[in-house]
């Protein structure tokens, strides 16, 4: 997902990006610099991008009951078999 897409989608910090994109927060703001030190997200970072975008919006959009169920879930709960 492009930088802008994702910006234009959700309110985050650049803090925020550099943990979404597991890179520094140098590297973020050279994405947002001009001239010679510009950088554009490559596509390891774009592939995060989609991967919280799509997390995000699922999130938003999922029932209640998916919801209990996920809190349901706990490792210890699962047979040892499985």
């Amino acid at each position: 997902m492009e930088l802008e897409a994702f910006l234009n989608s959700w309110n985050v910090t650049r803090e925020e990006l550099a943990f979404i994109c597991d890179c520094s927060l140098t590297t973020v703001n050279h994405w947002f610099s001009q001239g010679e030190h510009r950088r554009v997200p490559g596509e390891g970072h774009k592939q995060r991008l989609a991967i919280a975008h799509h997390i995000w919006v699922t999130v938003a959009t999922e029932p209640n009951y998916l919801l209990t169920l996920r809190n349901m879930y706990h490792p210890d709960r699962r047979k040892s078999d499985l």
